[in-house]
């Protein structure tokens, strides 16, 4: 779970700043968890493929970028909350 918790955190922060992802890529990951956490794993994975599905949108609309972006920064809030009530111990850190 700390694996796929960490792929998905580390492109979430990847596109934040700016960058991208593909449908590809996204492709490829997966991931298992319990409850919130799951749910918060699985809307950050479905916004992300949103994300990359409309690179063209976003290239052409700055507005529209930025409102996918920031849905993004909420899904990632909503896993750092996750973890820290579902993770025991040390909490990772997305940096």
């Amino acid at each position: 779970m700390h694996r796929d918790l960490m792929e998905i955190a580390r492109v979430l922060l990847r596109v934040l700043i700016g960058g991208e992802v593909s449908p590809a890529e996204l492709a490829h990951m997966s991931f298992m968890a319990a409850s919130e956490l799951r749910a918060a794993l699985a809307e950050a994975y479905a916004g992300l493929l949103e994300f990359a599905q409309h690179r063209d949108l976003r290239s052409r609309d700055a507005a529209a970028d930025r409102t996918m972006r920031a849905q993004l920064e909420m899904c990632l809030e909503r896993i750092v909350d996750a973890c820290d009530r579902v993770l025991p111990g040390p909490k990772p850190t997305l940096h």
